[in-house]
């Protein structure tokens, strides 16, 4: 299963990271990527992606309306 998001606030590869190591912890997680252009893809079993947004709003990173 995949889930992608467009992000606000993504500027550097520290976001990049910072996104990438606050989702990688979740339920159901195998992997993440993010990118500096505000694309997050995020790979594994049952997500759940209210939860997965929530987490990014509390990371800075409010998923695009």
């Amino acid at each position: 299963m995949q889930e992608t998001f467009e992000v606000r606030n993504v500027k550097c590869g520290g976001c990049v990271k910072t996104i990438e190591e606050g989702l990688a912890g979740l339920p159901g997680v195998t992997r993440v990527q993010a990118d500096t252009e505000g694309r997050v893809v995020v790979e594994g079993e049952a997500l759940d992606r209210q939860a997965l947004a929530a987490r990014l709003a509390e990371l800075g990173y409010p998923v695009r309306a």
